[in-house]
């Protein structure tokens, strides 16, 4: 195991940049960039991950529909290669390694340093939530403002009613500014959503990254955050979502999520682009679908990491891809087919930058060395 929490540094923050070691957690780098005016353009929702934990897996957020995942924000990388090689690359610098390291599940290389990308940060963010008693609806308001970019960060849920007899959704999104609150009636036109149930928040920027924090403290303080947590991650295409969803969410009721929460948002996969971050490129609209499942006894966690693989199967059958950061039984065939066609290619990046195979061994990836 290779703890990274002792390279932890922010290095530097300049003006179109910064500078990090990959312990840095993605909450620290705000509170450093935000105070000079700047951010990164992509966070995750919970924002105390690492920065090299997510940049091996893809990092995807409500910005993604602008921005791409938090590998697209990438200036340049350090890594040690499993050969043990210390490199320095990037897009014009030993480009080949650049793009393989992003989403490549820690096969290829440790990262120790990361230049990551920054914007402005806007002053201030209004929050919303619309929500939907139809699925139908909800898809067809997510797409819209998705294809008309009226909000600065956009995703959404869908919900179990207390009485666990039906599912409702609601968008999850943010308009930023900078000190004039945004035009609520132009946001909102055409939209189909229940008014009777929107929710409108005003948060500093900070606080809108940050905005799972309470939420976080309360479930540490009743022990529900150190319960087994097998989730489910999935990318879905735009012409399989309907089917997937409601096949899932019709079989699925509150013991099945332990009351945590079910993400299910659009955004453009033509703007991922290191290679071996594996989204649904055919339709110009991708979903994220997440089942964030925990495991409240009775419940067995391996029975919910059983059903995790039903429904990656289902979701695999309408051309979507898994998102490899969840829990379910899983096989070395099971990658060469998530990789598809890029297999060959990951196959080719392992022999040359992990010769032996000692990177990640355990998630079987690749069949140990004879």
């Amino acid at each position: 195991v290779v703890d990274s929490r002792t390279l932890a540094r922010i290095h530097d923050v300049g003006s179109d940049r910064a500078v990090v070691d990959p312990g840095v957690t993605w909450l620290e780098l705000a509170v450093a960039t935000v105070a000079r005016g700047l951010t990164p353009p992509v966070f995750t929702d919970y924002v105390e991950l690492s920065v090299g934990g997510t940049l091996m897996a893809g990092g995807i957020g409500g910005t993604t529909q602008t921005y791409g995942m938090q590998v697209d924000t990438v200036l340049e990388l350090q890594v040690v290669t499993g050969e043990g090689d210390l490199v320095r690359c990037s897009p014009s610098r030993h480009p080949a390694l650049f793009w393989a390291v992003l989403g490549s599940v820690g096969q290829l290389a440790i990262v120790v340093r990361a230049t990551i990308r920054l914007v402005r940060a806007p002053a201030a963010a209004r929050g919303y939530q619309f929500h939907y008693s139809d699925l139908d609806t909800y898809l067809g308001d997510q797409r819209r403002l998705l294809a008309e970019r009226r909000l600065s960060s956009l995703e959404g849920q869908a919900v179990r009613d207390a009485a666990d007899t039906r599912w409702d959704y609601f968008v999850d999104a943010a308009a930023y500014h900078d000190g004039t609150p945004p035009d609520d009636a132009a946001i909102t036109r055409g939209l189909r959503f229940d008014p009777a149930r929107t929710q409108v928040t005003d948060y500093t920027y900070l606080e809108w990254v940050n905005r799972l924090a309470p939420t976080v403290e309360f479930l540490k303080s009743i022990g529900a955050w150190y319960l087994p947590h097998p989730w489910l991650d999935v990318f879905l295409p735009d012409s399989g979502v309907r089917r997937v969803v409601a096949g899932t969410l019709d079989d699925l009721t509150l013991a099945g999520t332990g009351q945590g929460p079910v993400l299910l948002y659009p955004f453009r996969p033509r703007l991922v682009r290191p290679p071996f971050v594996q989204v649904p490129k055919q339709e110009p609209v991708a979903w994220l679908f997440s089942l964030l499942r925990t495991a409240v006894p009775p419940v067995d966690p391996l029975a919910l990491r059983a059903d995790n693989r039903e429904v990656y199967e289902r979701a695999r059958d309408a051309g979507g891809k898994r998102y490899p950061i969840g829990s379910l039984p899983w096989t070395t065939r099971d990658w060469r087919d998530h990789f598809g066609r890029d297999w060959p290619a990951f196959a080719a990046a392992k022999a040359a930058w992990d010769p032996r195979r000692i990177l990640s061994p355990g998630q079987g990836v690749f069949r140990p060395p004879r």
